[in-house]
């Protein structure tokens, strides 16, 4: 049986590769604040903000200042970290700022984690990133036990040490804030989702892959007898949404062969005509670009195809300029998240019925 939830949280993976090289980054940094705002007016969930300290293009160094400074600007998006790249940090750093950063929004922060994905990030700082899998698992194990503050966290590795740890503030969230992980955080390919109950981000290329993802999460729970919950399953994907489909094809392909990151797409500018690259990628399974109706077509069928999971992320990449991004957001918004919210089946039933009764069998009054 599929999960479906009673209200489908969606939510935007706000990776730092939306950036250009070239572009003011001041600016950028301030449409990224106003980005968050507006996503906080249409009616979206959460928002998962990156890391990276390499490249020029993903330029978020602290996903926690981001999410400090948007909390100013908005009301009830929740923000979390997507991801704070776990071997570059001592893990009681990472805690520590993430429970003040939970009492700052008053419960609307979210910790995202992860290995980390640009070897520049590890060859400036001497790091072996052939050793960040088991890094990322050894500094969770430390995050959660000082979270949890059942004791304090005694912990030596070859590079972090915590004696006699413990946190010097209590969580506002209980037990403590939201943790998610993309990918497996897990120096043997489980799955940390599973070992400890976090929220679990996986793409979604297809029904299959989904399906593959929670079922790693559920296998490694058995293992360290735990149970997980689908509400704690995010399905992500680029999307971009037009009234035609051809216009959003469109809206795309102008800046698409330039974007550093195709593979997470689906495909390559290697023997490809550039001019399809958006056509690609949807028979790719890497992106859904089309209209509203193609949209909910197409998350319909990765729920059903999956089993069903809590919350849909769109991934933003910056392939897209910005006021054509911005439109595409609030069309999903606007047309696509009340299908899996709870609202349009109720307003349509409602209208049907007005529209077939003329409002009831009370005949109208005649005119005086």
């Amino acid at each position: 049986m599929t999960y479906r939830p009673a209200r489908m949280k969606f939510g935007v993976f706000m990776a730092p590769l939306h950036h250009r090289v070239g572009e003011n980054p001041t600016l950028s940094f301030q449409h990224d604040l106003e980005f968050l705002e507006f996503l906080d007016r249409i009616d979206f969930d959460e928002a998962w903000i990156g890391e990276h300290h390499s490249g020029a293009v993903e330029i978020f160094a602290s996903p926690e200042i981001i999410i400090a400074a948007a909390a100013q600007r908005t009301t009830r998006l929740m923000l979390g970290s997507g991801v704070i790249d776990l071997p570059l940090h001592h893990p009681f750093m990472v805690a520590d700022r993430m429970v003040m950063l939970d009492h700052l929004t008053r419960g609307r922060a979210m910790l995202g984690v992860g290995s980390g994905a640009l070897r520049a990030d590890f060859t400036m700082l001497g790091i072996d990133p052939d050793q960040k899998s088991r890094m990322t698992a050894e500094a969770l194990d430390a995050i959660i036990r000082l979270l949890e503050a059942r004791e304090p966290v005694t912990m030596k590795t070859d590079w972090f040490e915590l004696h006699e740890a413990r946190l010097h503030l209590a969580s506002y969230t209980k037990p403590y804030l939201p943790i998610g992980v993309a990918g497996t955080a897990s120096n043997d390919g489980s799955m940390a989702a599973g070992r400890y109950g976090l929220i679990q981000m996986s793409a979604a290329r297809s029904p299959e892959a989904l399906r593959d993802s929670w079922a790693k999460v559920e296998a490694t729970a058995a293992l360290h007898g735990r149970t997980v919950d689908r509400r704690n399953f995010r399905a992500m994907k680029f999307v971009h949404i037009a009234e035609t489909r051809q216009q959003a094809m469109d809206d795309c392909r102008e800046r698409m062969p330039t974007f550093t990151g195709l593979g997470l797409m689906g495909v390559s500018l290697n023997g490809t005509n550039r001019d399809r690259l958006p056509e690609m990628s949807v028979a790719a399974g890497g992106a859904i670009v089309g209209t509203p109706d193609d949209a909910i077509e197409q998350i319909e069928m990765l729920l059903e195809g999956s089993g069903g999971f809590a919350g849909f992320l769109i991934a933003m990449f910056g392939v897209v300029a910005r006021e054509r991004m911005m439109h595409s957001f609030e069309l999903f918004s606007r047309h696509v998240a009340p299908r899996f919210q709870g609202t349009y089946a109720t307003m349509r039933a409602n209208r049907e019925w007005v529209v077939a009764t003329g409002g009831g069998p009370i005949a109208p009054r005649p005119l005086a």
